[in-house]
């Protein structure tokens, strides 16, 4: 008797659909006449087709085991021509061959899950149907949940019945027996029909998400988050009468200090039709908390943007505010920003985030920023010159700011003066004169600049060279005897000279000024507490080159990590340092593509991908995340 068929009967004795007797006279059936299970309760007339089919979907059966690729091929659901672009796209993506399949269009998500559920023998369940136990979300976390595309089903004795739509993922699997402590049983569901019921699931517990919120706020010592008031410097919180008022006070306070404990960057509070969406972004990767009931929806908001001086009663535009927290002694700094959201039924709502600027955290020495030595050498040679531009490029969170601070700090010196404008100022620098723009008062980046030049500086750093003005401005000041930081948004290094010559500068000055361009991505840092050495397949090292002896790792998941495999995350690099060689190939305009081909050859530039599979091969990340923050180089 194969493991689902017997999982089949217990789904439907669970279901309510067979009694125990009929399971046990269909079991002695199946075993007599190996017909399958499902058939042999319709022949009994125990149970209707259609009565079959809406709990579990179709059965397909297949007695062979084969590769994915070619059962489907075998049985005609896709042709050879399809199955080599899937194979194709999948090498580029990554995805498994399945997923890849549906994205391309080539089959339905619910035809690929029937099939995968016969060859794994595994149930396919249609959770739209199905009688979720109500208290099995107490087993498993919604963020755990949504993470892994899981939902838990029933428990008995010490076995856990989950839906998942990949039963080959068993690191998913073990990551919910670790977090559930009990054994796990798995039945098939599209990935439509899992997040549905998840939404099904924990909105119907979210009344209890409230009480754990208070009792957060509780746990924390009773202590109350404290707003500084920067002209009076004293602390002021709004006297709220009314008792769900003290509630929404009170969780806004505990969202706010498990945010900073947690380490997030940033809370995002979201409106749905019914509940308020709450997320916390650790380590660059945004998770799902439990949901906050819709009927505190806007006294929440309202409350939030009270505390950052916004406009309570402009719901229709954007708006951006600030507040500075005391929270465990120290000071925290959040910048909100709302942004109005369209819901069907209750019309226009205003989503927020909050930028958790935490002066505490993120300031790292240069030299612990994790570059390849000969690159250490070379940015600080860079940054210590007389005068000159050195770049930080890369995508919104990307640690740019990070790295421009470690900068400063670095050269910092009494015999030197260092000027800033920034918007926003993120971390302030004793000895370090740091500007706020301001547009609307005429605080340009552009206006910040002239009036700089006249404060006698030695460094000046520019938040970003965002247009021709500012960057022309930069190019005077550099030329002038200045050493400008600055940063760009570009994919790599390279990139940086044709898109600072698309604003209008002339080449032969960008060519004169730049001293090196910095590109950096942030991947996530392998748990140190559960790292393992973890195969990888032949394919992917052709692929990409690597030698068979080479060892990667992953982690497997342990309470340190919360089951996730990372911890933290570091910084993968590349600086192009030009020599004459590049700088002809900018004054010819030469594209970035040539121009990084220059530098890798006769600059010998390390690239992000190249420092990434160092890293990776040190075990301080995985290759997955190396090959998701970084282009190939060829």
């Amino acid at each position: 008797m194969s493991q689902g068929t017997s999982k089949i009967g217990e789904l439907l004795l669970r279901q309510g659909v067979i009694d125990e007797d009929q399971l046990k006279h269909a079991m002695s059936e199946h075993e007599r006449t190996g017909l399958a299970l499902a058939k042999i309760l319709v022949r009994l007339g125990m149970v209707s087709e259609e009565v079959l089919t809406n709990i579990l979907g179709v059965q397909m059966r297949n007695s062979t085991r084969m590769r994915i690729g070619e059962l489907l091929l075998k049985h005609g659901f896709i042709t050879e021509e399809q199955l080599n672009k899937a194979l194709e796209e999948q090498k580029r993506t990554g995805q498994r061959l399945g997923r890849t399949l549906v994205t391309l269009g080539y089959m339905s998500e619910e035809r690929l899950v029937e099939i995968l559920s016969a060859q794994f023998e595994v149930p396919y369940v249609k959770l739209s149907n199905f009688n979720i136990d109500p208290e099995a979300h107490n087993k498993i976390s919604e963020d755990v949940c949504r993470t892994y595309k899981i939902v838990p089903l029933f428990f008995t004795d010490r076995v856990l019945t989950i839906a998942m739509t990949d039963p080959t993922n068993v690191r998913v699997i073990d990551i919910v027996k670790f977090k559930s402590q009990m054994e796990v049983d798995i039945v098939m569901a599209s990935e439509k029909d899992v997040m549905s019921a998840i939404d099904r699931t924990y909105m119907s517990a979210s009344g209890n998400s409230l009480e754990a919120l208070l009792n957060q706020a509780k746990a924390d010592e009773a202590e109350e988050l404290q707003t500084v008031d920067r002209e009076s410097e004293q602390t002021q919180e709004a006297e709220l009468t009314d008792e769900e008022g003290q509630q929404v006070v009170k969780i806004v306070t505990s969202l706010i200090q498990e945010a900073i404990s947690r380490h997030a960057s940033d809370i995002h509070l979201e409106p749905q039709e019914t509940f308020l969406k709450l997320r916390y972004r650790i380590d660059g990767d945004l998770q799902v908390q439990a949901p906050i009931p819709a009927r505190l929806m806007n006294q929440i908001l309202s409350r939030i943007k009270l505390l950052a001086k916004m406009d309570i009663a402009e719901k229709r535009k954007p708006l951006d505010g600030r507040f500075t927290v005391r929270f465990r002694g120290s000071e925290v700094d959040l910048r909100v920003s709302s942004f109005p959201v369209s819901l069907r039924k209750r019309g226009i709502c205003e989503k927020i985030v909050m930028r958790i600027l935490d002066p505490n955290s993120g300031q790292f020495p240069l030299k612990d920023m994790g570059f390849a030595p000969v690159m250490f050498k070379q940015f600080k040679d860079a940054i210590n010159s007389p005068n000159g531009i050195v770049l930080v490029t890369g995508p919104t969170g990307s640690g740019k700011s990070t790295t421009l601070y470690a900068s400063i700090r670095e050269i910092l010196d009494p015999t030197i003066n260092i000027s800033t404008m920034e918007d926003p100022v993120e971390l302030n620098i004793d000895g370090v004169n740091q500007g706020q723009i301001n547009v609307a008062a005429g605080f340009t980046f552009a206006a910040g600049i002239r009036a700089l030049l006249r404060q006698d500086p030695d460094v000046i750093m520019i938040g970003e060279m965002r247009d021709k003005e500012t960057s022309s401005m930069a190019i005077e000041a550099a030329l002038t005897g200045h050493l400008v930081f600055s940063t760009l948004h570009t994919n790599d290094s390279a990139g940086s000279f044709p898109r600072l010559l698309e604003m209008g500068l002339e080449p032969f000055l960008v060519a004169t000024v730049m001293k090196g361009i910095l590109a950096q991505r942030l991947v996530r840092r392998i748990c140190k507490h559960c790292k393992e050495p973890v195969d990888i397949s032949p394919e992917l090292r052709e692929e990409l080159h690597l030698a068979p002896d080479m060892q990667f790792y992953h982690g497997r998941g342990c309470e340190h990590c919360d089951g996730s495999g990372y911890k933290g995350r570091c910084g993968i690099y590349e600086f192009l340092v030009p020599n004459e060689a590049v700088r002809n190939a900018i004054v010819k305009r030469a594209s970035g593509d040539d121009i990084k081909k220059i530098a890798m050859k006769e600059c010998g530039m390390i690239t992000l991908r190249m420092d990434g599979l160092q890293k990776a091969l040190d075990g301080l990340t995985t290759l997955e995340q190396v090959l998701g923050a970084s282009n190939p180089d060829d």
